[in-house]
């Protein structure tokens, strides 16, 4: 214990002493340029620190970065930490120790820290700022104000950015059905939630690889509350605020009780005890999931894009119809990740690092930040659209490994526009044909995770830590047969009660009301 309290007051001692020493000079006055590069005239550092993606080499090596270091004449001292190598641990001892970076890239700054720290005057408010030193972001801003809403804190300052997906197929999961399977065992495309398990049937117990082994499922899913959550959309349920609720005529609602929901756990449960669902669901990690799709082992099955597996014997469903008058697609809202970047407070130049970040939120930044350096890593064809060199997407190690040598976005968090001109790796002509057939499940406003005063926050994070925990445990079991639901479903019902289902509604009812004033 003594050796672990030495070694978090050492640890401290080093952030304090060196990590974020200063290296600035001023980018006051005639040195800082309101428009086009350089940004500064006079060279200056900016320490940076974030969380550098398992993927990802080093950030110094990144030659993205070494390309956006000429063209801003701004340099980069970076404290890129993998999350392996105790990158939470690093950021609460920064945090602890009074000496902070110029900026957080991505940072995965939750809402609590956002709040706390951007209050107590360690990050910079920014909305004043983001109209004359960030026009890109203020233009996307102006076309989505939800975006606003999503990264405004409850005393209306801005202390941190998000990355923006205005590309809907990169916010939401495709249902992707297997056609060579179908055309096998002679079936159409299933639209209804009765045709999809005569479907499944039929996929039950096929050979289709012929290697003699039963290691085909006909559906397959990256976990149990996945399953739940693409299914709760078929019977019915939107997901907002990015957990089980919906908004419906202004009235904030969760259907986790709710005789529907019952009926989906049921219809799961029936399908699993058939032997239609993958078993492993409850056990597996997303590699081995992700193995299953590259090796075509799955009739049915949900992933963003056809980036890792072949799509050829693949197309992209729209959810069954059946179980309720109006099916709904989760999706992410567009400011999909906040708190991937934000500014100290004591950095000398926080205009310039405004400027800095901007950038990549313009389609000439995006494509630095999704692309790498033309010549390098990607070319433009004659159409002007980018792509990757030759080898990348290929790439025997991975293309998310070849991409993360020289840009930080393999792996999400990344403070970027992500849109349909920058997107080669995950906006195929496939799977842009399975998001039109979702695109008419969409809700039409989809509500972000909220920014909320840290009492709140607090008292929200308490109630659904227990809340999560017993309807995981319960639904899971229900599913495997291990629950009766004759005789345990009121159980559930009363004791998700107990433990302040009502509650947890009324801090998001009271949530929607103060954003709609």
């Amino acid at each position: 214990m003594k050796q672990k309290k030495a070694m978090a007051v050492l640890l401290t001692a080093c952030i304090s002493a060196g990590m974020f020493g200063n290296l600035n000079v001023s980018a006051d006055g005639d040195n800082l340029n309101k428009e086009g590069f350089p940004i500064v005239n006079e060279e200056l550092t900016f320490r940076i620190f974030g969380q550098q993606g398992p993927v990802q080499s080093k950030w110094d090596t990144m030659n993205m970065w070494k390309k956006y270091q000429e063209m801003t004449n701004i340099k980069l001292d970076f404290t890129d930490v993998l999350a392996a190598e105790g990158y939470d641990e690093k950021k609460s001892l920064m945090w602890a120790s009074n000496e902070y970076p110029d900026i957080f890239v991505r940072a995965f700054l939750n809402n609590t820290e956002i709040v706390k720290y951007g209050s107590m005057g360690i990050l910079a408010p920014l909305e004043e700022l983001i109209p004359e030193y960030a026009p890109n972001l203020q233009k996307l801003i102006d076309e989505d104000p939800a975006i606003l809403s999503r990264i405004t804190a409850p005393d209306g300052h801005i202390y941190a950015l998000p990355a923006i997906f205005t590309l809907t197929a990169a916010r939401d999961d495709k249902f992707w059905i297997n056609t060579s399977w179908l055309e096998q065992v002679g079936k159409e495309i299933p639209t209804t939630v009765d045709e999809l398990e005569d479907v499944l049937r039929a996929f039950k117990g096929v050979d289709f690889n012929e290697n003699g082994e039963a290691d085909e499922y006909p559906m397959g899913i990256s976990d149990a509350q996945a399953l739940i959550r693409r299914f709760a959309g078929v019977w019915g349920h939107q997901y907002q605020f990015g957990t089980w609720l919906e908004v419906k005529d202004d009235t904030v609602s969760t259907y986790l009780t709710d005789d529907s929901f019952k009926e989906e756990l049921e219809w799961l449960a029936s399908m699993y005890e058939e032997g239609l669902i993958d078993p492993e669901i409850f056990t597996q990690e997303y590699a081995k999931y992700a193995a299953k799709m590259a090796g075509q082992q799955m009739g049915l099955f949900f992933n963003q894009a056809d980036d890792t597996f072949d799509s050829t014997n693949f197309q992209g469903i729209s959810p069954f119809a059946g179980k309720a008058d109006q099916q709904y697609v989760q999706a992410s809202p567009a400011a999909r990740d906040n708190g991937v970047f934000a500014i100290c407070a004591d950095c000398e130049n926080i205009e310039a690092a405004l400027r800095w970040i901007d950038y990549f939120y313009s389609y000439e930044g995006s494509i630095l930040m999704r692309y790498g350096v033309e010549g390098e890593n990607m070319y433009f064809d004659e159409d002007g659209k980018p792509h990757y060199n030759d080898g990348i997407l290929d790439s025997p190690e991975g293309s998310g490994t070849e991409i993360g040598k020289f840009t930080i976005w393999p792996g999400g968090g990344a403070p970027q526009w992500v849109n349909d001109d920058n997107c080669e790796a995950i906006a195929s002509e496939a799977t842009l044909k399975a998001q039109e057939a979702l695109d008419a499940y969409l809700p039409k406003q989809i509500y972000a995770e909220p920014l909320l005063e840290e009492e709140t926050s607090d008292r929200l994070s308490v109630l659904w830590t227990d809340l999560e925990n017993y309807m995981k445990e319960t639904t899971s079991k229900m599913i495997r047969g291990e629950l009766n639901f004759d005789s345990d479903w009121d159980t559930y019902v009363e004791t998700m009660n107990k433990i302040g289902l009502e509650e947890w509604v009324s801090i998001y009812q009271e949530t929607y009301d103060n954003l709609q004033n």
